[in-house]
Order: C-alpha cells, then structure tokens, then sequence
C-alpha cells in the first residue's frame, strides 16, 4: 500500500512532528486509520488539542492536492520514503524521533554498505581543516564507506569533495528542501552528490534554511551513520557539538581528529570521543564497522 500520500498529509499539510507522528501509529495503527478517528479520540492524546485534531482530521481534504504535488515530484527525480516503507533506513528507524518521510535525489534506497559522517565547523574552519576533511573523505570512500555530511560551508564541504574525489559515494542531509540548497554556493556541489549518492532532507520543496532545521538535520546525518568523525571545530560549533552530543545519545562511535589546545576537543574526549592522530589513523574508524 502506498501511504506516502496520507504521511505527506499528517506532517506537511497537519503539521505532525515526527514524535506525534510516531504517538499516531501506536495508537492507530496506520496513517489512513488516523483519519477514521473522531475528534475527541485524536486529542486524548498526549500534545494534540481539540484545534490540533480537527486540524489533522482536515488535511485529508487535501489528498487529491498531494497526490498531484507527488506525482510532480517524480517528474522532477525526487522521491519520497516513508518510514512504513521497506526502502526506509533501518538504522534511522532506530533513533528517538525518526523524520517520518525523507525526501531524495540520488540512489535511493541507501546501498548496503557502512555509512560514517564526517562533520565539524563551517565558520571557524583553517585552511589545515579544510584539507583533513578532503583526505578523510577520500580515505573513507577508497575504503568503500559511504560519507555522510550536511552540505554546510567549510568541513561538511570539504569532505563531501573528497569522497568524490576518492571515487566514492557520498550522501548529504539538508536542512532545506532540496531546492533550496544553503548555502548557495554548494548549489554546485549538490548537484555532483545527487549524481554519486543522493541528497536527503526531511522538508518539501521551497523550504528555505531556519537555524532550528539545520540543527534538526544532525540527528539525520548521525542517525544514518555507524560511526561519526569530527574533523575540525572551533570554540564556538553548536551545530558539531549537538551532532557529537547524539552520537553518544544513539550509541555511535565518535572520533574526533587533535587539535592542539582546544578545550573543546578536551571536552569530546573526556566524554568518550577516541581521539585520532590524523588521517593515517581512521582504521580505528573502520574497525568498528
């Protein structure tokens, strides 16, 4: 059965995020027997209201719309993966608010293969930063691992760059809708990671960056993942030290590259990271795969 059209509805038309989503089918079973729940069933629930449940229980009116907007999706080579749909990323299922559909460009679904995210800062990057980050990408993928980042200026970049130069594949999460690539110099560069792996995001098209959803992506980009490395950071990576923060919350791995007096750095380790003595050393990485 096809339930994309009833998911699609739930959480773009509804606005259902992805724990009250998950909250629905416990208690209903499917997305479609959502909608054959009254209103006082829906908001029993725990976070839904009255207004919240009639809002759910309208937004099938609007199938027949998303039924057009995902058949114009597929015209235009992007796909949409529900988490009731086998393609779905198992490892993905397992974390605690999985996104409850994915939108791709690329091979989709993901191949079989080990899926390490390479990650750091995209405002506080060296030019030393840079160039790890294209060697671990490359390393990584002439390993044949599969190098999963965020797109973001700086080290996401970079490592994006040497996994294609390692003649790998290489996946990245926005936090856009795929149209809406940031920053926009990487417009480039998606369109080189969609033709070698894919490019991922849990938002329609026309969604423009908000600083909440770039976040929001690292649970994707760790999620996906069996193992996580941070190349560079400086003092002041939110958006790094929330992706190493769950790689430890979800039980991954985490590798973090030496960088003389960073407290940061200190920090990661002394909570668990294994500390890497640059590229030469990512069979640490690999071994755990």
């Amino acid at each position: 059965m096809d339930h994309r059209p009833y998911v699609v509805a739930l959480r773009e038309k509804a606005r259902v995020g992805p724990k009250t989503f998950q909250q629905l089918l416990l208690s209903f079973g499917s997305p479609e027997n959502v909608y054959q729940a009254s209103v006082e069933e829906l908001s029993s629930l725990p976070r839904i209201s009255p207004e919240k449940a009639k809002e759910i229980l309208e937004s099938e009116e609007l199938l027949p719309e998303i039924q057009e907007h995902l058949l114009y999706l597929e015209q235009r080579g992007i796909g949409v993966s529900t988490i009731l749909d086998d393609d779905y990323p198992p490892m993905l299922k397992q974390i605690s608010d999985p996104p409850p559909l994915l939108y791709f460009k690329g091979e989709f679904p993901v191949p079989a293969q080990a899926f390490v995210a390479v990650i750091g800062t995209h405002r506080g990057y060296t030019t030393p930063g840079i160039e790890l980050a294209v060697q671990v990408g490359k390393d990584l993928a002439q390993r044949n691992v599969l190098v999963v980042s965020g797109l973001a200026e700086g080290i996401d970049a970079a490592a994006h760059l040497g996994a294609l130069s390692g003649g790998g594949k290489t996946y990245a999460v926005l936090g856009t809708g795929l149209d809406k690539t940031f920053p926009a110099d990487n417009v480039a560069l998606a369109s080189q990671v969609s033709e070698s792996g894919a490019l991922i995001s849990e938002y329609d098209l026309g969604v423009a960056a908000k600083a909440g959803q770039l976040i929001a992506r690292n649970r994707i980009v760790v999620g996906l993942s069996q193992a996580v490395v941070v190349v560079e950071m400086d003092e002041e990576s939110p958006g790094t030290m929330d992706a190493a923060s769950l790689a430890i919350k979800q039980g991954k791995p985490l590798f973090v590259m030496r960088k003389e007096g960073s407290r940061k750095v200190d920090e990661m380790v002394a909570d668990g990271a294994v500390l890497l003595e640059g590229v030469k050393r990512l069979d640490l990485v690999t071994d755990y795969l």
